[in-house]
């Protein structure tokens, strides 16, 4: 799949997730002396964040996001789904 396609696909997700009160943020995530940061969750001030390195393939960045809907029980609507390619419509389809 040309990666156009899913980056599109990646941003659909983060639109779902900004709907819900969810903050997407793409960031390089450093590393250093016995500290290693990963993506994932947090909250800061009672407000949701997921932050994605943006260092990964894309295809593990849509994951993230794809596990957090799916950790999360988040509903996600038929007609957001459809955005999405046929690959990522199956893991987010009740």
């Amino acid at each position: 799949m040309p990666a156009r396609s899913l980056e599109q696909d990646y941003r659909a997700l983060a639109r779902v997730l900004a709907k819900r009160g969810i903050t997407v943020r793409r960031e390089n995530l450093t590393c250093g002396v016995a500290y290693q940061a990963r993506s994932g969750t947090c909250s800061l001030s009672g407000a949701q964040l997921v932050f994605v390195d943006r260092r990964l393939p894309i295809e593990q960045q849509i994951s993230v996001l794809i596990d957090y809907c799916v950790d999360g029980k988040l509903t996600v609507g038929a007609e957001e789904v459809a955005q999405l390619a046929p690959q990522f419509r199956v893991l987010l389809s009740p």
